[in-house]
């Protein structure tokens, strides 16, 4: 063996403690370097996968390879070899890598993977986690040969629709930091509500607002104008009513154990709404959040005068919004997480590391790098890495 040959070893059997370590030390004694080196453990199955390097010595190949398979068996372990010459060794590149993230089953892994194939993305390494009564499937794709990125997100995002599941897609960049500062939108988001719907059905008049605000959410609807339309047709509504809507309404399904974990793992957690201050704020009190901004309600005489106070919170104040709390708080905007629902959240999430569309309207998938349906709040634990013993850990503290 010369310094021009690599050697390949891929060696399977039953996972034990050791195998690294013996493995090593006979490298060491033939002088020989890892340039490369993979495990993956499976129902305690080993598979170890070795790209060797020799360093000149004098010595043949064979003693190598035989002191290896030696090692193996001691194991219990089949090794198989390849020597591969300078001339055939593929020259080391620049990856482009995506982590894929989905919450499917075997039927989304097949298709996903074709779907990778026919765009040329390599998928490198696939794993699962299982925890939170969820399964996730992580895969790390290389798409140094892919064409179009954006179409391939693009289908992917059309394919989590289609098969309906769960889906994020990430930089391996932004995926390795650490996510420091989430920014929840609020209606149809953290809380399961509408609070301009409820303040309507108060004052007589849901069905015009309603038809508003859908228009607003897809987007065939100036934000600030159609807020304005609807605040007006609450005038005079009491605050007692206001109140009470706030004393009741419902936060999604998971979300207070999701904001209990992450106050207790040291996030930045706060606000950014569209909606109005008096849900917002009794929000940040109640769960003791970082911040919250939103819309302003005139009041008077304990009633709504159906005007608005200070700056509209529209899609642009949202991303503005994110980029100044992120940078007062010296938080890089790859380690921001941000979730909303809606047409007026695409800016925010377009700005942060990891934008999460939650339940959304159709097209904000677009901007986004991760779909989430409505019963699947908790599926933000395995995005983020947290695990069960994090949660655990984070709500006992909390009754004590």
């Amino acid at each position: 063996m010369n310094e021009e040959t690599h050697l390949v070893v891929n060696s399977f059997g039953p996972d034990r403690p050791g195998i690294v370590a013996s493995f090593a030390e006979v490298l060491l004694k033939h002088e020989i370097e890892i340039a490369d080196i993979e495990q993956v453990s499976l129902q305690n199955t080993i598979g170890l996968h070795l790209l060797l390097r020799h360093k000149e010595t004098g010595q043949s190949v064979e003693h190598v390879i035989k002191d290896l398979l030696f090692e193996a068996s001691k194991h219990n372990l089949t090794l198989t070899y390849e020597l591969i010459s300078q001339d055939k060794m593929r020259l080391p590149k620049h990856r482009k890598l995506l982590i894929l993230t989905h919450f499917g089953d075997t039927r989304s892994i097949a298709e996903i993977s074709n779907a990778l194939g026919e765009e040329n993305a390599n998928i490198e390494m696939i794993s699962s986690q299982a925890h939170h009564a969820a399964r996730s499937f992580e895969m790390t794709i290389d798409i140094g040969s892919v064409s179009s990125v954006d179409r391939l997100k693009k289908r992917l995002m059309a394919k989590c629709r289609e098969l309906n599941i769960d889906l994020a897609i990430q930089s391996m960049g932004a995926y390795r930091k650490n996510k420091r500062m989430i920014c929840f939108d609020m209606d149809s988001t953290l809380v399961d509500l509408e609070g301009i719907d409820e303040m309507a059905r108060r004052a007589g008049v849901h069905r015009e607002v309603a038809r508003i605000t859908q228009k607003a959410m897809r987007g065939d609807f100036d934000f600030e104008e159609a807020l304005r339309q609807r605040v007006s047709m609450l005038k005079n509504l009491a605050m007692e009513e206001v109140l009470d809507i706030r004393n009741h309404m419902l936060l999604s399904e998971g979300a207070e154990e999701l904001l209990t974990t992450l106050k207790w793992l040291g996030f930045r957690v706060g606000i950014v709404s569209g909606g109005f201050d008096i849900f917002a704020d009794y929000l940040k009190d109640k769960f003791k959040l970082d911040f919250a901004f939103a819309n302003h309600l005139d009041i008077k005489n304990g009633v709504l005068t159906g005007k608005l106070n200070g700056d509209i919170v529209d899609a642009a104040e949202k991303a503005r919004i994110l980029n100044q709390v992120a940078c007062d708080l010296v938080i890089p905007l790859d380690q921001v997480v941000a979730i909303g629902d809606g047409a007026n959240d695409a800016l925010m999430l377009s700005q942060a590391g990891l934008g999460i569309a939650y339940n959304a309207k159709k097209g904000l998938e677009r901007v986004a790098n991760a779909a989430l349906s409505e019963t699947n709040f908790n599926h933000i634990f395995h995005l983020l890495g947290i695990t069960d013993e994090d949660i655990d850990d984070a709500t006992s503290c909390k009754t004590v």
